[in-house]
């Protein structure tokens, strides 16, 4: 009997300290999920460099609800404007093409096509270059193929490590490496399994448009209220295209906001989001398709979700104004 009383008794002390330490850890946790994060604006008087190291160093936040800033778009012009690269000649339009880390087969095919063709011989007012943007290797993935390319210099390597819900901040890196690097009027971002029609592109970008803004966001329209409990209207991440002055307003809101502004991991939904913070409206450009069913119409633009073995027919259909499809 005493034994069955000891053992009873410390089954009893066991049951109660185990609903102690429960109740004490459920405590800490909920304080910590509830806990003010005291986000503190990063200053507006810092320096474009410390600017861009904020935006290399690649900041994932809390999903805060947005709040209200002071940052403004003249802030956004002085920063453009001070930037060293300003002292090149610009190019008409800088292509930056997101690009897997393996990919490389899928790269070569793009330099074989579109973006080296010479589409506008004579027209010496229309330049452009591009970059390949990749991330680091997904260490728990296994490739089949290694890319042979890396050593290109059409290639800027961030130190992420490749993942699609780390596109975003793969995207923002890249705006603020060509905004360093590159001097031009327009950006193309696009995907490496876009085929884009740069003969179309001169029209949609100096077209004037009634009540036009000097920052220009355009695109294939979609809109969302999943990541952020709002409606936001963005472009398609299959194309879209900033002048330098919306690129250098999403770049400084990213940097200077990003612990005040939702994380959202779908790169083309953030950029419209950030767009949006800076009252900067959405165009739609027709032509900006995002199913290769629109190869019909070579007015079309961007042609996304492309086999990367059509690429030269279609480029040839492009040149020569023939259907493809």
């Amino acid at each position: 009997m005493k034994d069955k009383r000891m053992l009873r008794s410390t089954y009893y002390r066991t049951v109660v300290y185990s609903i102690v330490l429960f109740t004490f850890l459920s405590i800490i946790l909920s304080i910590w999920l509830h806990m003010d994060y005291n986000v503190t604006p990063v200053s507006t008087s810092l320096t474009p460099t410390q600017y861009m190291r904020l935006v290399r160093r690649g900041v994932t936040a809390p999903p805060l609800l947005s709040r209200p800033h002071n940052y403004s778009l003249a802030q956004s012009d002085a920063f453009c404007e001070e930037l060293p690269v300003n002292q090149q000649k610009p190019y008409f339009v800088f292509l930056m093409i997101i690009s897997s880390w393996q990919n490389s087969e899928q790269r070569d095919h793009i330099r074989a096509t579109w973006a080296r063709y010479k589409w506008f011989k004579g027209q010496t007012e229309i330049t452009y270059s591009y970059k390949f943007i990749l991330s680091q290797r997904d260490p728990e993935r296994n490739y089949t193929e290694l890319p042979t390319d890396l050593g290109s210099d059409d290639i800027l390597l961030s130190d992420m490590q490749e993942h699609y819900y780390l596109l975003d901040m793969k995207v923002m890196w890249g705006f603020s490496q060509v905004l360093q690097l590159h001097n031009f009027h327009f950006l193309l971002k696009c995907d490496d399994d876009t085929f884009v029609n740069l003969y179309r592109l001169p029209a949609k970008l100096v077209t004037p448009r009634a009540g036009s803004s000097p920052y220009l966001y355009g695109g294939h329209p979609l809109e969302t209220h999943h990541w952020s409990g709002e409606s936001i209207n963005y472009a398609a991440g299959s194309g879209y295209v900033l002048n330098r002055k919306a690129l250098c307003a999403v770049v400084l809101a990213h940097a200077v906001y990003s612990l005040e502004t939702p994380r959202i991991p779908i790169e083309d939904a953030y950029t419209g989001l950030l767009n949006s913070r800076m009252g900067i409206k959405l165009v739609n450009f027709q032509g900006f398709a995002t199913e290769h069913e629109s190869c019909k119409d070579f007015t079309t633009v961007i042609f996304h979700h492309i086999n990367m073995r059509l690429f030269k027919k279609l480029l040839h259909a492009a040149v020569n104004g023939t259907h493809f499809c």
